[in-house]
C-alpha cells in the first residue's frame, strides 16, 4: 500500500504528540508499513520541524524547475513536429530533459525511424 506524504506526515505527527522518539517512530512505521515507507533521516527532519513548532504536514513550495509536465501539451508539441528533440521540448516547457523522457514513456511515445510514434 502506497501512502502519500501527507498521510506519512500525519502518522509521524501522531507519534510525535505521543512523545515517541524519531528512532522509535521510524522502527514502528517500518514494522507496520514496510521497511521502505520512510527513512530514519526523513523522520528526524519531520520531528525537528514539529519541535520547532511547525505542525504543517503539507509540502513546502520549492524553487526550481517543475518535475511534472502537461501530457496534453507534450502531445501537441510532438503532433506539430514529429522530429523535435527532447532537449528542444524541455527548453520550450522549461523542465528537465529527463522529465520529458519519463513523460514520453508514460504517454507511450517512442522515437523510431527518426520521428516520434505511438507504441502499439
Amino acid at each position: 500500500m502506497e501512502l502519500s506524504r501527507q498521510q506519512i506526515g500525519t502518522i509521524m505527527y501522531y507519534e510525535f504528540r505521543n512523545k515517541l522518539s524519531a528512532t522509535k517512530c521510524h522502527q514502528k512505521m517500518c514494522g507496520s508499513l514496510g521497511i521502505n515507507t520512510v527513512s530514519n533521516d526523513e523522520v528526524k527532519v519531520w520531528f525537528r520541524k514539529f519541535k520547532a513548532g511547525n505542525f504543517d504536514i503539507e509540502d513546502e513550495p520549492r524553487s526550481g524547475r517543475p518535475i511534472e509536465v502537461d501530457c496534453e501539451q507534450l502531445k501537441q508539441i510532438i503532433a506539430q513536429d514529429r522530429n523535435v528533440s527532447t532537449r528542444t521540448i524541455a527548453l520550450e516547457l522549461d523542465v528537465y530533459q529527463k522529465t520529458i523522457v519519463k513523460a514520453l514513456k508514460r504517454i507511450d511515445v517512442t522515437f523510431k525511424f527518426n520521428r516520434w510514434v505511438l507504441r502499439n
